[in-house]
């Protein structure tokens, strides 16, 4: 859809990359039997009378599918609870200045305008949007088909494959449940709803939502939801331990300092820990507590519930009368044994009386600012490549027009009533024609073609159209049909030049070569 919405953008410029883009898709369409060739000739000959409808459908198929895209987002982000829909404002921010310090720099240009009679040889090319382009320039249409629809059931298929693998529900005990409603906010999946159980308000969970990240139990006072893959604490341990560390399972493998007493619990997610349980260990079982986890949570909200718990910003918090000095954050980012150790032999209160979340904040603005402009510099040069679907060194001769041919059978009216009768003779069908060139002098056959009238009854009109590289300087170009009157179409002596190619059209009745303004 994103490739589609940037095609569409370039055709309504309609300027000589617009030009080739509307030749090259229509070349990929003329594979399909429902689509006639000519159209190629068409965008190739600058026919607004043919393609201006073309436009209509690209300026809708521009807007339609960026709101399909915001609807398709919204139900793709239906099942989760406060998505994230817009990255970090410093993010915005600096990307903003770095595409304006681009834009400035490189401005934008479009290609000379659409021209009537001249071949798109010298276009840019964006890589980024026209990268299936480039496949018409090596493999053939069905080749091309076949690339694009094996490659659209491998991408589709992919994600079966790579699924990821979450955990299994949580088990809610409802007897235990006092409905205080903390699990249902805090579930970044919305598989808990606070619904009338029995008369009595409780949370009820929907399996199916349900990833097994357990953030709820660290939201649950009453310890009434479960599961078997979070640990169980001592909370009456034989010794007292310097740090006990909360390990998230996405967290790697750590080897602890050996100066250290420490205990480890891996939990699911950072998240899942519930503060008053950390605050009956600090009482009882250890010094200190330490939480490792990452920058960016799996499960999307469990480190900042967790952050927010220990800064007792979120219920369930810590009492107020604890040093929350004894609480440490590090991320993986920020982690280091020396760290951990340094906490360990802190005293407490010496760094204040809050809870310490080492993470990834340093911003260096300007750093970053250079950095994104130095990523988006990558794209000029890909943006502004010339890649040559014509060579400018051949001689290309394009035979393009609308050509109706002479009837060869009447409809007979077998209405009695003069009213149902047609004023003039309906046509049943048209002749074919046979279009020939010849290298002019020598008579030497160079194409040879015969036209059938379209229609179920092969009565509509007939586009006729060939595109031909040829060796000759001059060609005869004979155009006659083979029922009816007969009648022929003749141009002799056709002067053909390499580069912008020559274009045969039919005018007034005859024979021409295009020419600019004709």
């Amino acid at each position: 859809m994103v490739v589609t919405i940037g095609v569409t953008g370039y055709i309504l410029v309609w300027d000589q990359k617009a030009k080739l883009t509307g030749y090259l898709t229509a070349k990929l369409f003329s594979g399909l039997r429902i689509f006639d060739p000519a159209i190629m000739g068409a965008f190739l000959l600058n026919d607004l009378t043919v393609v201006g409808g073309f436009f209509k459908v690209a300026l809708f198929g521009h807007i339609a599918l960026s709101l399909i895209t915001v609807i398709i987002i919204w139900i793709h982000v239906m099942r989760i609870s406060k998505p994230k829909i817009f990255p970090p404002k410093k993010l915005i921010l600096y990307v903003s200045i770095a595409v304006g310090i681009i834009s400035i720099a490189f401005p934008v240009k479009s290609d000379p305008a659409a021209q009537l009679t001249n071949l798109p040889a010298q276009t840019t090319f964006d890589w980024f949007y026209y990268f299936g382009y480039y496949l018409m320039k090596i493999f053939s249409v069905w080749q091309n088909w076949a690339i694009m629809i094996g490659s659209g059931l491998i991408l589709s298929i992919l994600p079966f494959f790579m699924r990821r693998n979450d955990r299994y529900p949580v088990h809610i005990d409802l007897d235990i449940c006092d409905g205080c409603n903390l699990c249902s906010y805090d579930c970044p999946y919305d598989a808990i709803d606070m619904l009338i159980h029995e008369g009595e308000r409780k949370a009820i969970l929907s399996p199916e939502k349900c990833v097994g990240c357990t953030i709820c139990i660290g939201s649950c006072k009453e310890h009434a939801i479960t599961h078997s893959d979070f640990p169980g604490y001592e909370m009456q341990p034989a010794t007292r331990h310097h740090v006990t560390v909360f390990t998230c399972s996405f967290f790697p493998e750590t080897s602890f300092p050996n100066d250290v007493n420490i205990k480890e619990y891996k939990v699911p997610c950072l998240g899942s820990v519930m503060i008053k349980d950390v605050q009956q260990i600090l009482d009882n079982n250890s010094e200190k507590v330490a939480f490792l986890g990452c920058e960016d949570c799996y499960y999307r909200y469990g480190k900042n519930w967790a952050v927010d718990r220990m800064l007792q910003k979120r219920p369930p918090a810590l009492s107020k009368r604890y040093d929350c000095s004894r609480l440490r954050l590090f991320t993986l980012n920020q982690h280091k044994l020396e760290l951990l150790s340094e906490f360990s032999k802190e005293t407490n209160g010496k760094t204040g009386k809050e809870a310490q979340v080492k993470d990834f904040y340093k911003v260096k603005p300007v750093f970053a600012v250079l950095m994104l402009t130095a990523f988006f510099a990558l794209f000029v040069p890909f943006t502004s490549t010339t890649v040559r679907f014509f060579n400018p060194k051949d001689k290309t001769l394009i035979v393009n027009f609308k050509y109706i041919s002479s009837p060869t059978a009447f409809e007979k009216s077998t209405s009695t009533m003069k009213h149902m009768q047609s004023a003039a003779p309906v046509v049943k069908s048209r002749s074919s024609v046979e279009l020939k060139i010849y290298a002019s002098g020598s008579r030497k056959l160079l194409y040879e073609k015969q036209y059938t009238p379209r229609g179920m009854r092969h009565d509509i009109a007939m586009f006729i159209f060939t595109q031909m590289n040829i060796t000759e300087d001059k060609v005869d170009v004979e155009l006659k049909e083979t029922e009816g009157e007969k009648r022929e179409l003749i141009l002799n002596e056709v002067q053909v030049k390499p580069g912008d190619g020559t274009f045969l059209i039919l005018h007034d009745g005859k024979l021409v070569v295009a020419k600019e303004g004709t």
